[in-house]
């Protein structure tokens, strides 16, 4: 039905690559087609997305409203519905798939999202560049303010610290400063051997500074001072000599020291004069002669080169520390140089990369970039893709089978009743002893119509068959019960006792069903004398059995209603006369009350060959039957098996309350019920009246 009924759905298919191939002419518009996105975002997975946005597609429905299917176009959302995106494994690559039951329509809407995809990626990229590009603009001029105030500052600082060239300041100080230090030595070294020789010079000429030397060769040059030498040294001669010969007190003594003195004043006085710095200098000091003069002139020239050599080594040492505080801070203007430098450097890079990427951007802008591209343009479908049949009745098959199986478990779940004869034996775990399937119409004192019909009769006669066979044909007495009454469990015994007797076997039926006998109603007997009136009055049995028009059967009905029926089953009578029955008949057939409401049938079985239970298909309750089969077994009887009857009893009479007979009403057949002399009740159609 489905096939016949559904439309065709026509399913097309176009493929899209992802890709970060170097597409744009400038770095910038490479790196915004790249790729790449945040965090750990998957860039395929992200197209995916947008292929199916509203934006795409409303761009793929504009493109398609100038062609000539406008008229088919739906809304995003059912498009949006019918696209499906897959992402090839392991590539970059979009399957886009779309259906609809118009082929074209199909090929249509996939090149239409194809290439809306591929423009509107293209143009997220132009966007992007020209957000770049404005914002290179409005940097650009702060940049170069930026640039100019670090040019102003590396310039202020080489004017304050007459910097030209950090690199040729430092050779030049460390080349000066060497040569500072080459002098040094030098000159310390000319110092000491000036020093030397000036130190043995004075222990020559006896003079321990420059100025006495000076004056002392001065004084020996000078005629005058040499003739007051001379005097004194006279002088002096005399003075010993009078010394020698007399005391300091002569007064030859005394003139002579007078005179030395006023000698010795007037030497001075003339030394002054060529010397103008006061000094004393003693008359055996002066240089007289030419070589202490030229070694007092040695003297006097070493001491100066001394002095001088001594006063250059001190400017030496001064500009060496002078040389030495510049190239002790020299590392610190190197340093804050070197940051000014690197600020100035740094602002000029940034500027030129700005410079450089707003020409990237503007290039970028101007080209249109995009990383998706079309791989395969879709073409119109020439099979439509669903139904596919084989698929539809796979799928239908599969689907009556779970639901034919789903129902049946449902109706064996629901169904408590027990089933056909083939489903007995695995439901109640008994054997099948026969299958009675033919309904059976008989009215009473008819049964020689039965017997005529082999059809009917042959299921009972197999049925005798397995008994005596499953008993090896010791089989004198059998028990027919059922579960519930009105499984047919007085029609089977009347059939099976009638049948028995065909076939040349003394039988007697007992209707030991007390609560609802039925046996003189199938054979047109008087219910009276019975059972009842056998045990309980100990009548012999054969005074109490019926002949009936049967040859070979007799029946034993239950005569009358007891107030006990009970006390009827249980009693030893009751046994004796079963015993008794057995002795005088070949097969003793007993047909007693419903298992789920007495318990005759687990009273008699012992008395018994074995139980047969009927069952009534699809009446019998499953589990009240298998719970009455545990108590049988439970209680020690021999069940024989099961009968299968689907004739229920034309007649179910319902026990009396009490012996003043109390009103009872059962629905019966419509057909006419004719009353039988002997019956406990009256017939009215339809109803009974005990």
């Amino acid at each position: 039905m489905y096939l016949k009924t559904a439309p065709p759905v026509y399913e097309g298919s176009a493929r899209l690559i992802l890709d970060d191939r170097r597409v744009s002419v400038s770095d910038l518009g490479q790196a915004l087609a790249a790729n790449t996105t945040s965090g750990n975002a998957n860039p395929i997975a992200t197209e995916a997305e947008l292929v199916s946005s509203k934006r795409v597609l409303k761009r793929a429905l504009e493109m398609l409203s100038h062609k000539k299917l406008s008229h088919k176009i739906t809304s995003i959302d059912k498009v949006a519905s019918r696209l499906r995106v897959k992402i090839v494994p392991a590539t970059n690559i979009l399957e886009l798939r779309y259906k609809d039951s118009d082929p074209e329509l199909v090929a249509a809407m996939l090149n239409a999202i194809s290439n809306a995809m591929v423009q509107e990626n293209g143009e997220s990229i132009r966007q992007q560049a020209s957000s770049v590009r404005k914002f290179i603009e409005g940097r650009i001029p702060e940049q170069q303010e930026k640039l100019a105030r670090a040019e102003t500052a590396e310039s202020r600082f080489k004017q304050a610290n007459s910097i030209v060239s950090l690199e040729t300041q430092d050779t030049s100080l460390t080349n000066s400063l060497t040569a500072l230090e080459d002098q040094e030595r030098t000159l310390m070294a000319q110092l000491q051997e000036a020093q030397r020789k000036s130190e043995q010079l004075q222990k020559v000429i006896g003079s321990k500074n420059i100025q006495s030397a000076y004056t002392a060769s001065r004084a020996g040059q000078d005629d005058e001072l040499k003739g007051l030498r001379v005097r004194l040294v006279e002088l002096d001669s005399q003075i010993i000599e009078a010394r020698s010969r007399f005391s300091d007190q002569h007064p030859l003594v005394i003139n002579l020291l007078q005179k030395r003195d006023e000698i010795r004043a007037l030497y001075n006085q003339s030394l002054r004069r060529i010397v103008p710095v006061e000094s004393s200098i003693p008359a055996n000091e002066v240089a007289s002669d030419d070589l202490s003069r030229s070694l007092i002139s040695t003297y006097i020239t070493g001491e100066i080169e001394y002095n001088a050599l001594r006063d250059k080594l001190k400017v030496i040492r001064s500009q060496k520390v002078a040389l030495q505080s510049d190239v002790t801070e020299l590392p610190a203007k190197q340093r804050i140089l070197s940051a000014l430098v690197r600020r100035h450097e740094q602002e000029a890079t940034t500027l030129k990369l700005l410079e450089n990427k707003l020409e990237e951007a503007r290039i970028a802008e101007a080209q249109l970039v995009s990383n998706v591209h079309i791989v395969g343009l879709a073409s119109v479908p020439t099979s439509p893709a669903n139904p596919k049949p084989m698929v539809i009745l796979l799928l239908g098959t599969t689907a009556g089978l779970v639901l034919a199986i789903g129902v049946i478990l449902l109706g064996e779940m629901l169904n408590t009743k027990i089933g056909s004869a083939e489903e007995v034996e695995d439901q109640i775990k008994l054997p099948v002893l026969g299958n009675l399937t033919e309904r059976l119409r008989i009215q009473p004192g008819q049964l020689d119509r039965f017997l005529n019909n082999p059809k009917a009769v042959e299921p009972y006669r197999r049925l005798l068959k397995k008994l005596q066979l499953n008993n090896k044909n010791h089989l004198k007495s059998i028990l027919v019960s059922s579960s519930i009454s009105g499984e047919g469990k007085s029609s089977v015994c009347v059939y099976l006792a009638t049948v028995a007797a065909m076939l040349s076997k003394r039988t007697l039926l007992i209707d030991a069903d007390l609560t609802n006998p039925l046996q003189h109603y199938f054979f047109n007997l008087s219910a009276q004398p019975g059972l009842s009136d056998a045990v309980c009055e100990e009548a012999s049995l054969l005074s109490v059995v019926q002949h009936t028009e049967i040859e070979g059967l007799d029946v034993l009905t239950y005569g009358g209603f007891p107030n006990r029926h009970a006390q009827v089953i249980e009693a030893t009578a009751m046994k004796k006369l079963i015993a008794t029955a057995m002795t005088l008949y070949d097969l003793v057939i007993i047909c007693t009350s419903p298992l789920r409401d007495y318990a005759d049938t687990m009273t008699l079985s012992g008395e018994t060959d074995g139980v047969v239970l009927v069952v009534r298909p699809d009446f019998t309750p499953k589990a009240i039957a298998q719970q009455m089969i545990d108590d049988l077994q439970r209680s020690g009887a021999s069940i024989l098996g099961t009968v299968v009857n689907v004739t229920p009893d034309p007649i179910n009479l319902l026990p009396a309350s009490n012996k003043e007979g109390k009103l009872m009403m059962e629905e019966t057949p419509k057909h006419e019920i004719k009353a039988n002399k002997g019956d406990h009740f009256q017939h009215i159609e339809g109803q009974r009246f005990f």
